[in-house]
Formats: C-alpha cells, sequence, structure tokens
C-alpha cells in the first residue's frame, strides 16, 4: 500500500476507536499530539503493520496515584500502559482491508455495550488494565474514561502514521507492587498533590477526583 492509502485507514480506524470509545465512557477531552519521530523503525507497509491502541491507566487508590519509571522512556516518572496487540488484516478482493475476526473488531456484549477488540480479544480498557498488571503487579479495573488523544509517528518520510491513545480511570481490585516486565525499574504509589517533577501525564493526573 501507499503511504497515504495506509495513513487514511488508519485515521478511519482512530476514529471508529473514538467513536466506540464515546459510546461506552461518554464524551471525553481528545487533542491531537506533535509527531513524535521514530526513524529507527520501518514504515508501516499496511495499517496493520502497527499497533491498534495505546492504553495508559490512572490507578486512584486512597488519593494515591501509582506510577512507574520506565527505563525506555524519556519521563522520570508516568502512569503504567502499553501497546494493543498488533493487528492482522485480511485482504478483501478489491484490495481493500478490513478489521474482522482475529483483527480490530466492535463486539455487542450481552449487556448491550460495545468494545473494540484486538488479537487477545481484549478491549482498549482491558489493555490498560493486562499492562498495568504486567507493569506493577497491580490488579485493578477501569471505572472511567479520562482522555483520548492521536499520537502521530513520523517514520522519517513526512507521513505521520495516527494511532489512538486513551487514557483511563482505575481503581485497584488486588494483587501488590511488583513490577515483572523488564523495562520497569520502579512502581509506587504518589499523593496526587505529590508527584515528582517532570511526571508524564501530570496535569491529568492533577485533574483527578480521588473521592470517587
Amino acid at each position: 500500500m501507499r503511504s497515504d492509502e495506509v495513513q487514511s485507514v488508519l485515521a478511519d480506524r482512530v476514529e471508529a476507536l473514538r467513536e466506540s470509545l464515546t459510546e461506552r465512557w461518554g464524551d471525553v477531552p481528545h487533542r491531537v499530539r506533535d509527531p513524535i519521530h521514530v526513524p529507527e523503525y520501518d514504515f508501516p507497509r499496511t495499517p496493520d503493520d502497527i499497533f491498534p491502541w495505546v492504553a495508559v491507566c490512572f490507578v486512584v487508590e486512597d488519593g494515591r496515584v501509582l506510577l512507574i519509571q520506565d527505563s525506555g522512556h524519556s519521563s522520570e516518572w508516568e502512569p503504567p500502559g502499553g501497546k494493543g496487540e498488533a493487528l492482522r488484516a485480511s485482504k478483501k478482493a478489491n484490495g481493500e482491508f478490513r478489521e474482522q475476526g482475529e483483527t480490530l473488531r466492535v463486539s455487542e456484549r450481552a449487556s448491550g455495550e460495545h468494545r473494540e477488540q484486538g488479537d487477545r480479544g481484549e478491549s482498549v480498557a482491558e489493555t490498560a488494565e493486562r499492562e498495568t498488571r504486567e507493569e506493577t503487579g497491580i490488579e485493578c479495573e477501569a471505572t472511567d474514561l479520562l482522555f483520548t488523544e492521536t499520537l502521530r509517528f513520523d517514520y522519517g518520510n513526512g507521513v505521520p502514521m495516527p494511532v489512538l491513545q486513551a487514557g483511563f480511570v482505575a481503581r485497584q481490585v488486588g494483587g501488590e507492587i511488583h513490577p515483572t516486565a523488564a523495562a520497569i525499574e520502579n512502581a509506587s504509589w504518589f499523593g496526587v498533590e505529590e508527584i515528582p517533577d517532570g511526571t508524564q501525564f501530570a496535569e491529568e493526573i492533577r485533574s483527578l477526583d480521588t473521592e470517587r
């Protein structure tokens, strides 16, 4: 596929995810981020050569928020989170790509609520919960959607690739701090008003309703 075709499909995917999340969680602020330069990676040749979404998890407990230190990131502290599973697209006879089966799909639960699913059959919120468990040892449950944003990855050819990032508020339901991911150097609870300087998403963290 041409780079502009890949970009167009990914832009449609971002919009579809936003609509599905809005249907499930209600309207939240959305922003478009400045391009993130990633020239060290190969340009995605199809829409499914890039992860379908990124989820960030703001776990709040007793007025505190859970933060990690990731050796692969530039920020000193940040909420846990990570990528959804990579999609594997199937190709129609006319050459168009679609999201189905093992790829991104919107399915209806028995309750009538919708969710977005990747290869693991997990929703965007479940990605946030899984990444929190893997990175910190804390089991949590997403309770609210805080924001969405469009990330734009610049591979050096001037055609940035859009991917949705969603930030969820969550509550602890079990576990204890015990990071297992190799890149996670530390994980700790901080008072919402006492987060370290340089913490990623500091403004969003300070906006959290710690009484919920």
